[in-house]
């Protein structure tokens, strides 16, 4: 039997050494299924397919499925906890040293290089999300009309219901047709701990709720960054640069917190952390509200999926089998793509201002197709953004 102890000691290390979402999910099968045999790989794989089906970043949703498999719900907020420890903290001293010294010309000259590399990043997700979502003329149909509601500034909620109401119908049929899952054995004391399950997550759901509304006693705004970064979470399907597509609609297309230059300087210090992209959300917090902002915006962008995946957890079995939901959830990842391409367009706009920058992006969309590490990429254009300055 796993101690919680060495549970969230493990995750704490991997939540501290992993960068880039496939890396660390891979990092977390390392440790946990070939080191430490916490699990087996069929168990592993489970996992891994029932949070790519949930909404959130799927590497952290992968490390608390793996703590409820090993302690129950207790297990999951653990390990969800201590895996994103690590990058909460070096993105919060991260983003009270950019608000503070962002002015000085050197930091200038190392964000100019950082915001092309991200233009990179933004382009090589496309490419990386383009070939699940898009497999046919139906993803394209789906692209098509999502784009068209983004650029001409649609409600965002609104282009995705409807990007999951048309993908539907138009990809049903694409589904596997699974067999009935058969009835779950256990009777009254597996229906006794179910409902305790329920009226666990309802509680902490009040909490979580009652927590965000009375948050506005201590800022005016932290009420709203908290329906914003909760907003994200649990639409944000299939991977951490769907939730950074949403969270620029949510903070500097609606809401204004942020100008389009801040925002790719947060999304370029998210590369220089371990840990996910989607913890772009502390650094967006800290600019809505300092550490209490960055507080509440990392918890909201994290804990509604937690609780959806204790909550879904124990009927994995059945809801795999649900077409209804791999139709809708296939039109929402082309939707994401179209969303992307607007992000794109914006963060290049902020960020290519001339012959030097659109090849830093350029060359940084290269080598991340070559499957060279983001973290060495980000750390080229450090030093030639502080070799550019110093020939100015």
């Amino acid at each position: 039997m796993v101690g919680l102890r060495e549970q969230c000691r493990t995750f704490f290390w991997i939540g501290l050494t992993s960068y880039g979402g496939p890396a660390i999910v891979a990092q977390i099968r390392r440790v946990t299924v070939l080191k430490k045999k916490w699990l087996s790989e069929a168990e592993f794989e489970e996992s891994l397919a029932f949070c790519q089906t949930l909404p959130g970043p799927i590497a952290c949703q992968t490390a608390a499925h793996i703590g409820w498999r090993l302690h129950g719900g207790l297990g999951a907020f653990l390990a969800l906890v201590f895996y994103d420890l690590p990058a909460f903290l070096l993105m919060l001293a991260l983003s009270a040293a950019y608000f503070m010294f962002g002015q000085l010309p050197v930091v200038k000259a190392i964000f100019v290089g950082l915001g092309a590399v991200v233009v990179g990043i933004v382009a090589d997700s496309i490419l990386s999300m383009a070939k699940p979502a898009l497999k046919d003329w139906r993803g394209l149909l789906i692209l098509a009309g999502a784009a068209a509601g983004f650029f001409t500034r649609q409600p965002t909620l609104l282009v995705l219901l409807g990007s999951a109401l048309v993908g539907l119908p138009l990809t049903w049929s694409l589904q596997p047709k699974l067999e009935a899952a058969h009835p779950a054995e256990g009777g009254v004391p597996r229906r006794k701990a179910r409902a305790k399950t329920i009226g666990w997550v309802f509680l902490l759901g009040v909490l979580f709720s009652a927590a965000v509304l009375s948050s506005g006693l201590i800022i005016h705004d932290l009420p709203a960054l908290g329906a914003a970064m909760t907003k994200v979470n649990l639409l944000a399907f299939g991977g951490g640069y769907t939730a950074i597509a949403l969270m620029y609609q949510q903070t500097v297309e609606s809401r204004g917190w942020l100008t389009p230059k801040e925002f790719v300087d947060g999304l370029a210090l998210g590369q220089v952390t371990p840990g996910p992209v989607i913890m772009t959300s502390t650094f967006i917090g800290y600019r809505v509200g300092g550490i209490w902002g960055s507080l509440l915006a990392t918890f909201c962008v994290f804990w509604p999926s937690a609780l959806l995946l204790v909550l879904l957890a124990p009927e994995f079995e059945r809801l795999k089998r649900i077409r209804a939901i791999a139709a809708m959830v296939r039109g929402l990842l082309a939707a994401f793509v179209a969303m992307l391409f607007f992000v794109l367009w914006q963060v290049a706009e902020a960020s290519l201002t001339d012959l030097w920058t659109l090849e830093a992006a350029l060359g940084a969309l290269v080598l991340l197709r070559l499957k060279v590490a983001p973290g060495w990429i980000i750390l080229a254009a450090l030093v030639l953004s502080a070799l550019f300055l110093r020939g100015q």
